[in-house]
């Protein structure tokens, strides 16, 4: 090997062993960077996967049955009372939709944990809390009170598909509902028994307002006021559209009830029919049915071209309209399912009464027998009348005193101050007596509760808020949640003037791309 290619393979040595050292450092950095961003990578989703399941998934439902609403997220904020979702199922057959909701609504509060027993291999489950499978046990250990909602009660089963086609579908998704007035009930001892009349061809009350009334923590029975004694946890008595009048005996019954500070709703079926007793009772309070039908020819729906099917105006101030606002539309629908009455106030001499008209027609209201005989004017549509009664203390050892001071008064001819010391116990007496309130709720337009009417024009009418309201009203430890299931029906999506469309991407934007293409093509001709 000559001297010139030692030389050169000795000057080529450094040059190559730092060549090799910057790409071994090279690559010992690039594969440091590879491990930091793996290593962040997996931090990031350790961390994430410790965030709330309602920050984590997405509702891209749909019909939105997982996003909660104001209602909720406000309940479920103040909740500080500890509860547990039982649910009686195994996890991996519960419905993805009930099992998804479940995640996503315990992680609003830290006082819901969920759990899961699957009741095949724990069959003494369903005898211990006395109840089905595929269900949900609400328990609250603070109160030792605990409800269930079944799966049924949050997926709702269209009946019309499965009877007519034979195909198992659900209509509606209730599990925000159900479950945040199952919690409102166990952590609450508060409830209620609404008693209906029977013998008088009443109808039964619209699932839409049975299902307002349990989620208020209301029990609805039914007595007949002439073959049974007046039931003593009765709350409230309805009489549910009476086609017949109620007899004397009735009469004085319900005037009782109402004078121990009682709460009674009559809600007047749309038949023509005499009822002198229930005008007697009526006009107890003030009110006085008028002949006819009643409509109104201001605030009627255009669609409709009828004045039996208007929008009553809402006395915004009355207790009805707890948390209403003027721009609120109550409807009554006059047709298919009758027509709407109507009433007008008499005028009271009893000042212990109170009569709030909180749904009236328009001034320009009317009240037509037949095409020759109407009246124009303000009708009443629905009222309720306070009377507040007050009932003496039966404090035995303040009349004991009290006797026992007057005899010492006479015996002794007592003087001036022991007098004014009398006179001072008889005002204590008089502060210990206690007040009750009556309350007599008439509604002369029963399709106010409509179920159908309800169902098609959903919250976009306030028809059931306004009877619950003012049902609720006397009483100051009820619940008035109430949120509205959600329907899974599938909404597509259409265009208006689709004719219009059709004609752009049809017709039009393939012209306007043949034209350029030949503006193109003649201007490279040209070159």
């Amino acid at each position: 090997m000559s001297e010139k290619t030692k030389k050169a393979r000795k000057t080529k040595a450094p040059a190559q062993r730092k060549a090799l050292s910057a790409n071994r450092k090279n690559g010992l950095f690039s594969a440091g960077m590879i491990a930091l961003v793996v290593a962040i990578v997996i931090i990031f989703n350790i961390a994430i996967a410790q965030l709330p399941t309602a920050y984590t998934q997405l509702d891209i439902s749909n019909t939105q049955i997982y996003s909660m609403s104001d209602t909720t997220l406000d309940y479920m904020e103040g909740l500080d009372t500890d509860i547990e979702l039982l649910v009686l199922a195994s996890e991996d057959d519960t419905d993805t939709r009930i099992a998804t909701f479940l995640r996503k609504f315990a992680a609003l509060s830290d006082h819901v944990a969920v759990t899961y027993q699957d009741p095949t291999e724990y069959p003494s489950l369903l005898t211990e809390y006395d109840c089905d499978a595929d269900s949900i046990m609400v328990i609250c250990e603070e109160t030792g009170n605990q409800t269930n909602v079944t799966f049924d009660d949050i997926l709702v089963l269209d009946w019309y598909s499965y009877y007519y086609y034979g195909t198992t579908s659900y209509s509606e998704f209730d599990g925000e509902g159900q479950l945040v007035s199952a919690i409102d009930q166990v952590v609450s001892d508060a409830s209620y028994t609404i008693y209906l009349t029977t013998n008088h061809g009443e109808s039964d009350l619209g699932s839409e307002v049975t299902d307002l009334l349990t989620k208020s923590h209301f029990t609805t029975a039914e007595v007949s006021l002439l073959m049974e004694e007046f039931p003593e946890d009765c709350d409230v008595l309805i009489l549910n559209q009476p086609t017949s009048d109620i007899t004397a005996e009735e009469l004085e019954i319900i005037r009782s009830y109402l004078a121990e500070g009682g709460q009674v709703e009559l809600i007047l079926a749309p038949v023509d029919f005499d009822h002198p007793n229930l005008d007697a009772l009526m006009a107890d309070y003030g009110l006085e049915m008028v002949d006819g039908y009643v409509g109104d020819e201001s605030r009627y729906m255009a669609a409709a071209q009828s004045y039996y099917v208007f929008f009553p105006e809402l006395d915004t101030s009355s207790d009805a309209a707890d948390g209403l606002s003027s721009d609120s539309l109550v409807l009554i629908y006059g047709g298919y399912n009758g027509y709407p009455l109507g009433m007008t106030t008499t005028g009271l001499e009893d000042d212990t009464i109170d009569l709030d008209t909180f749904l009236t027609t328009s001034d320009y209201g009317i009240a037509v027998v037949d095409e020759n005989n109407y009246i124009e004017g303000e009708f009443v549509l629905a009222a309720t009348a306070t009377q507040t009664f007050t009932v003496e203390s039966e404090d035995e050892d303040a009349d004991a005193d009290a006797e026992t001071s007057d005899t010492d008064a006479e015996e002794e001819d007592a003087d001036d101050d022991s007098a004014a010391s009398s006179d001072l116990e008889a005002e204590e007496d008089a502060e210990e007596d206690e007040e009750i309130v009556s309350r007599f709720t008439v509604y002369s337009c029963a399709m106010l509760l409509d179920d159908d009417i309800n169902a098609s024009y959903g919250d976009s009418i306030v028809n059931l808020q306004v009877f619950m309201n003012n049902l609720t009203a006397g009483f100051e430890e009820v619940s008035t949640i109430s949120i509205a299931s959600k329907s899974l029906e599938v909404t597509y999506n259409t265009s208006s003037n689709a004719g219009m469309w059709s004609l752009l991407y049809v017709a039009v934007l393939p012209l306007v791309c043949v034209a350029l293409g030949f503006f193109r093509w003649m201007k490279r001709r040209k070159l």
